[in-house]
């Protein structure tokens, strides 16, 4: 096999995902838990579990792991965000695991926005417009962040058996889930947790289209970073995209009593066109 890139996602340092060709096909390998063995058209995956591995793990790590990479090597754009539908269109926020990006969505289907994706956002161009396509409904968030925000939930199931995460489902009551696909108006960016700590306010500033592309290259899904071919055809469409003024820098302090000033300072980040 022949290793094309080394995710090093985990918090000690070891590689936790290493993505490999074999033969024609992708081997992706995650430590200690599953190999997934996908073709080389992407029609295809199987997966070989490690003993021990539960199902719920197999569910996560096939859902908003390998099938994000999948359809990227399909052909189409797919960014790690998460996103809702506002009344004015959906807004995406974008950045590392860990930065917010599940809380501040799940914060917004609070107050009736629907819930487009956690994670895993497909994004289509039409005519010029780009939309954000539906994923699946749930969310993925720490206890405190499902304490603060939906009250004491004890039934809801954890994610996988390496986090505590739980998975919160979105799909009745007040927590709706967007079938369609929805117009994007707005991708925030969201500064790290580092660059916030000293703040107390919420800021809101536009990305020039320089800063944008970088953002949108980190925060897109690629299996093989040896396609040159994918790699153009991606690039061209992250170049119309951010000809269009509608990426910003989100920044504010980690404390989920500045969610408020949040949701406000972006809807009226909404209002402004």
């Amino acid at each position: 096999s022949l290793i094309l890139a080394v995710l090093l996602w985990h918090s000690d340092g070891a590689a936790w995902l290493s993505i490999a060709r074999c033969g024609s096909d992708f081997l992706l390998h995650f430590r200690n838990l599953a190999d997934f063995l996908v073709r080389a058209d992407g029609t295809r995956v199987c997966c070989y579990p490690r003993s021990g591995t539960t199902p719920e793990t197999i569910r996560h790590l096939f859902l908003d792991q390998v099938l994000p990479l999948v359809l990227s090597h399909r052909g189409e754009l797919v960014l790690h965000a998460s996103a809702v539908v506002c009344p004015q269109g959906a807004i995406a926020f974008i950045g590392v695991s860990g930065v917010g990006k599940s809380t501040l969505s799940a914060s917004f289907t609070r107050q009736g926005c629907p819930l487009l994706a956690d994670d895993c956002l497909r994004v289509q161009e039409r005519a010029g417009q780009f939309f954000g396509i539906p994923s699946y409904p749930s969310l993925r968030l720490w206890d405190d962040a499902i304490r603060v925000l939906f009250g004491h939930q004890s039934e809801a199931p954890p994610v996988a058996l390496y986090t505590t995460k739980k998975r919160m489902g979105v799909d009745r009551g007040a927590r709706a889930f967007c079938p369609g696909a929805a117009l994007l108006r707005r991708l925030y960016i969201l500064a790290p947790e580092e660059h916030t700590a000293r703040t107390k306010e919420v800021k809101v500033t536009p990305l020039r289209p320089r800063e944008a592309f970088v953002e949108l290259v980190k925060a897109a899904y690629k299996l093989d970073i040896k396609d040159r071919e994918r790699l153009r055809r991606e690039f061209e469409c992250l170049g119309r995209m951010v000809a269009i003024p509608f990426l910003y820098r989100l920044a504010y302090p980690r404390d989920f009593a500045f969610l408020p000033a949040v949701q406000d300072a972006i809807l009226q980040n909404l209002s402004e066109d």
